[in-house]
């Protein structure tokens, strides 16, 4: 049974999605047949502890590895990201479990890139002190995560505004703390004490990259929180939150975690997070299955026990419409047309390219391209340019995912391209082998053509080339 404390805002939302996209919709449904796996990539290395200690003291250097989850044949170079985190209660557990496999296939065939992480463990189940210890490694390793994406997102063509955390139990502890702590909220345990190290800082442990390490919004499976305090007026993360209530593990309002262990220190589940995020103004989902216990998708410590069961299917499609709606990722953009003949370009990167679809007041089989000659369409491509006939004068509303650099082909003589989604002056085309003439760049209105000194999004323009090669667009 969900819980009914939800925000409006968003449940409007919701209905306007169900409703306008009954076509598949990349990041909500699966668009992709296949997925590329690139495994053991390192973003860090940190001191770990031997899996038996009783001082931490004694350490080891570790690199920190991850897998990466990308949809094969992807052409968009900033894709949001999911950085899928495990579970393990903070001395087991490992990147290959089957849930966070299955969620990082799901993630990348809808179109995101999945990021598989290991993350350090070490914990003494019998001391409170290692327990805040173990949790605050895996904060930093959270961190230098996040770190490491932010500082390549050009190699990993992933949008580094759009990095989005989904933990599972322990993984949930660590999302939730890398969202709504900071470095003041540090427990004392993480100074050390005797030979003990001081961690240090949130930020300053796995690799040396400067940059904001809080996800952009959480999917949180079973987790809970430290101090409900720590989240505040500063905080700004959207969150989901998936818990079973008769939860004995992590618990559903507050306790002692992994069984009530009470040597642990007491911890604040979904329920009360999600009561203390609405009192601070912080928008969130809880979705709260009455007498359903700890992994009630059907895992046992990450791995299946009876599961994928009904309620994996159900979290896995409101975690991935939850990120959905915090994606800032698609724009809507009106097109001018004038009567009659018109040079157009998709300015957007579309489910649907058909011109029936993106133009559906233009005049049927009006469609053309130009390669020596006209050749009638019915799909349009990004960067190319077209002669499409309208009845009337008017505007059309297209609704797509940004395109911010296009490389385009040229023959030699004219071609007709188009450009991306912002507008963008023409000594910004990138020709390094200088195939445009000068002056050879064409707009098509009412007047006639005329030279342009702005390719305008939606628009297609004539441009004229010396040899055959490529040029690049890119915002």
């Amino acid at each position: 049974m969900k819980n009914k404390k939800y925000i409006v805002k968003k449940i409007t939302i919701f209905i306007f999605i169900a409703i306008s996209f009954s076509q598949d919709t990349r990041y909500l449904d699966e668009v992709f047949e296949n997925v590329i796996i690139t495994e053991d990539v390192v973003y860090g290395n940190a001191p770990d502890l031997p899996f038996i200690f009783l001082f931490e003291w004694n350490t080891i250097d570790i690199d920190l590895d991850m897998d990466i989850y990308e949809p094969e044949g992807d052409t968009l170079t900033s894709r949001p990201v999911i950085i899928f985190i495990h579970a393990g209660t903070f001395f087991s557990g490992h990147n290959e479990l089957d849930d966070v496999v299955s969620l990082s296939i799901a993630s990348a065939k809808r179109g995101y890139v999945a990021v598989n992480i290991n993350y350090r463990l070490g914990l003494n189940i019998l001391s409170s002190y290692s327990g805040e210890r173990a949790v605050y490694r895996g904060v930093q390793d959270g961190s230098a995560v996040v770190r490491y994406l932010k500082e390549f997102h050009e190699e990993l063509k992933i949008d580094p505004d759009n990095i989005f955390i989904w933990g599972t139990s322990a993984g949930s502890i660590i999302g939730l703390h890398l969202s709504y702590t900071d470095d003041e909220d540090r427990p004392e345990s993480t100074y050390g004490i005797g030979l003990d190290p001081d961690l240090g800082c949130m930020d300053c442990e796995g690799n040396e990259y400067i940059h904001n390490s809080r996800p952009n919004a959480l999917v949180s499976c079973w987790g809970a929180i430290g101090n409900l305090e720590w989240i505040d007026n500063n905080d700004n993360a959207p969150a989901v939150l998936f818990h079973g209530t008769a939860d004995p593990i992590v618990p559903f309002n507050w306790g002692f975690p992994f069984t009530i262990d009470i040597a642990l220190p007491i911890v604040y589940g979904s329920n009360l997070i999600h009561d203390r995020l609405n009192e601070v103004g912080i928008l969130n989902e809880l979705y709260a299955e009455v007498g359903q216990l700890h992994e009630y998708w059907g895992t046992v410590n990450g791995n299946w026990v009876g599961g994928p069961n009904e309620y994996f299917y159900q979290i896995e499609n409101d975690g991935f419409l939850f990120l959905y709606n915090q994606l800032d990722v698609f724009e809507q953009l009106y097109i001018e047309n004038i009567y009659d003949w018109n040079l157009v370009g998709l300015p957007l990167e579309v489910e649907d390219a058909s011109y029936t679809s993106l133009f559906p007041e233009s005049i049927e089989e009006t469609l053309y391209s130009f390669s020596g000659g006209y050749l009638s369409e019915t799909n349009l491509n990004l960067g190319e340019g077209y002669w499409l006939r309208f009845p009337d004068s008017g505007n059309t509303e297209i609704n797509g995912t940004p395109i911010n650099d296009i490389t385009i082909s040229l023959n030699e003589g004219w071609n007709l391209i188009s450009g991306t989604t912002n507008s963008m002056n023409i000594s910004d085309v990138q020709d390094s082998n200088g195939i445009i003439i000068p002056g050879t760049i064409y707009r098509f209105t009412t007047e006639g053509y005329s030279n342009v000194e702005t390719l305008e999004p939606g628009r297609g323009y004539w441009v004229r080339a010396n040899s055959s090669g490529i040029i690049t667009l890119e915002n």
